[in-house]
């Protein structure tokens, strides 16, 4: 699993470039502190989120959830950011996967009603998105595909479909009836529409989807993308456990029990995963993104 990234030019004229290395450790350092302070300012400061008429009730609650949960991954963004930078392309991967939880998180965040971490949620957006592009575009991803040959691509393909299909159909579900002048059920303010169907109709599940199919086909880029996207998966699965059971009731025990199955399948097949990572021959990250 773990691999040190050579420091010397590997390749001849018309080669690959000078191997490159992870963002610095501080970079990370910079980003778990900002997360800290803004979940500790979730889970510690009474009216942190605002509710307001219109909004619903549970609102607070259920975003004190997800706060715990991401407190709880900081060490492993700060383990995994101290593993890649010592050539470990499966740490980087799991990385990579904490990085686009964090974006896709606090973008939901940040359109929730107004609240006094509001400049705090948008640096946390900016600081992982960059993070997350600048550690996927700079893989060199036949090197990283030689790497992850032995990863069950099949399986994770199918899995990835069939996820992407599930929540395409409880979305529409939800959106579908209410277009006749109506409002989505499970929206976090009034009239405005919800950030996560926004979020997973025009990204997230295309985005799913696209890397199910790719696996399928073989493409270099499958199975570094697939497990980047399990590592997201199993992440917002967690939050969606902490939300529903440490700090509101059960609710719909069909949602929970779905959620279960998700982490169940998307965790077992993180750990098989990451096991099956070979050493890479030879440097598996660019020096910058046009090389």
């Amino acid at each position: 699993m773990s691999h040190v990234v050579p420091t010397s030019r590997s390749g001849e004229r018309g080669g690959s470039s000078a191997p490159g290395t992870p963002l610095p450790l501080t970079f990370t350092i910079v980003l778990s502190v900002v997360l800290v302070g803004v979940t500790v300012f979730g889970l510690l400061v009474d009216g942190a989120y605002r509710v307001s008429p219109g909004v619903r009730q549970d609102l607070a609650q259920t975003m004190r959830g997800q706060d715990l949960l991401t407190l709880l991954s900081v060490p492993v963004l700060v383990w995994t950011a101290r593993r890649a930078l010592a050539g470990s392309l499966a740490a980087h991967l799991v990385w990579l996967g904490l990085l686009l939880y964090y974006a896709y998180s606090f973008v939901i965040y940040a359109f929730a009603p107004f609240n006094d971490a509001f400049l705090a949620y948008t640096l946390i957006i900016t600081m992982s998105g960059y993070g997350f592009l600048n550690g996927l575009v700079r893989l060199e991803m036949r090197t990283t595909a030689t790497a992850l040959a032995d990863v069950p691509g099949h399986g994770l393909g199918i899995f990835l479909l069939v996820v992407a299909g599930l929540f395409l159909v409880i979305w529409l579900a939800m959106i579908v009836p209410a277009i006749p002048g109506g409002l989505p059920a499970g929206r976090v303010t009034y009239d405005i529409a919800s950030p996560v169907h926004v979020l997973d109709l025009s990204v997230m599940l295309p985005l799913v989807a696209g890397t199910g199919w790719m696996l399928l086909r073989r493409h270099p880029a499958g199975a570094a993308l697939g497990v980047v996207l399990l590592c997201k998966i199993l992440t917002l699965g967690l939050a969606m456990l902490f939300m529903s059971v440490a700090f509101v009731d059960v609710g719909n025990p069909g949602e929970l029990a779905l959620w279960v199955a998700v982490i169940a399948v998307a965790g077992t097949m993180l750990v098989t995963t990451l096991r099956r990572v070979s050493t890479p021959v030879g440097p598996w990250l660019r020096r910058s993104f046009w090389c």
